[in-house]
């Protein structure tokens, strides 16, 4: 009787993902970011509305929406 050598196991890995990768996957990745950027704005403007004339006005939270804001509208000039 021979040893069969037993056959090799499936790769796991995706065999289209290097060639996403070549294909410009993170360009339509940040284009699919970038388009709901708007979106993320909008919310943030209206979470950011919350704050008028509250108490909490300047609070670290508020803080970080408006740096959030800031950053949102650097991203999608």
């Amino acid at each position: 009787m021979s040893a069969a050598s037993p056959a090799p196991e499936p790769s796991t890995e995706s065999p289209s993902l290097p060639a996403a990768r070549r294909a410009g996957a993170n360009e339509k990745t940040h284009a699919r970011f970038i388009a709901g950027a708007p979106d993320l704005l909008k919310a943030l403007v209206e979470a950011e509305r919350f704050f008028d004339g509250s108490d909490d006005h300047g609070c670290p939270l508020h803080q970080k929406i408006l740096a959030a804001i800031d950053t949102v509208k650097g991203g999608a000039a």
